[in-house]
């Protein structure tokens, strides 16, 4: 997963242990199976997205949520409406995933349309001024013989001048 992460962002792996981890400023680095984005990006999606939620901050130290969770044995009895509670949330999110994927996908399909208009509109305006070059070639034509005919009357008339 890690590859496949770089080569959609063209980052560069970093040397990570289960410590710490060195994020290039290159893209997103894989550290224990959580995506950690540079500090530059995650500063952008917190700015984009602000959240209180621990769930969403990217030091996250599961057991420590956990235990603020479930501080004692007595406070376990909680569990399974805290497991409900917590699968409620991933699949709204899930929903929300699904329905901003759908309106990009018809945002993306309007575009398309849209696209497509306009090749035919760039088409057809191509058409139209390959017919006025042609026009203006055939009226260039047509004053080349006027004049040419001109030339010949105003040498007849000279003649005809002369003549007289």
């Amino acid at each position: 997963m890690d590859h496949e992460i770089h080569q959609l962002y063209g980052g560069v792996p970093a040397e990570t242990d289960n410590q710490t981890s060195k994020v290039e400023k290159t893209g997103p680095q894989l550290n224990n199976g959580v995506i950690v984005f540079p500090d530059e990006v995650q500063a952008a999606i917190d700015q984009v997205l602000p959240s209180n939620d621990p769930l969403d901050q990217p030091g996250l130290n599961v057991v420590d949520y956990i235990n603020t969770l479930f501080p004692t044995e007595q406070s376990l009895t909680g569990l399974e409406d805290t497991i409900s509670e917590l699968n409620t949330r991933v699949e709204n999110i899930e929903l929300e995933t699904r329905d901003m994927v759908r309106s990009q996908v018809a945002v993306g399909g309007d575009a398309a349309a849209a696209l497509e208009e306009a090749q035919k509109a760039i088409l057809q305006l191509f058409s139209q001024i390959r017919d006025i070059k042609n026009k203006a070639g055939e009226s260039e034509t047509m004053v080349k013989e006027i004049t040419r005919d001109i030339k010949q009357l105003d040498t007849a008339k000279r003649n005809l001048t002369t003549a007289i």
